[in-house]
């Protein structure tokens, strides 16, 4: 009883290992959200205040593209009432001040 094969060839066996290789090359490199240890806290407070900025300011865009047939719709108020609402969380966050742990934040 000898050993089973899995390529009949060695020239199965480099295409198989070539298709291997390529389709391993082909995989994207892992994010940096996939590291061991997570972002230190005021790291990732400073992430929230960023991500509540880019909210805001993707609502005033949204709230200055409406065409004039809107202007008077209900959505113009609810657009409004969300900036205000982004703006009230983004000066709370603007005055946390976190306090800092052992030397590494």
């Amino acid at each position: 009883m000898g050993r089973n094969r899995l390529h009949a060839s060695n020239a199965e066996r480099q295409a198989s290992y070539r298709l291997r290789a390529t389709s391993q090359a082909a995989r994207p490199p892992p994010s940096a959200n996939t590291s061991r240890r997570p972002a230190s806290r005021p790291k990732r407070l400073a992430q929230v205040r960023r991500t509540i900025q880019e909210l805001q300011s993707e609502y005033e865009a949204w709230l200055e593209s409406l065409p004039d047939s809107l202007q008077d719709a209900d959505q113009v108020q609810r657009l409004t009432e969300t900036i205000d609402q982004l703006d009230e969380v983004a000066s709370i966050l603007t005055d946390i001040q976190p306090p800092m742990g052992f030397g590494r934040d």
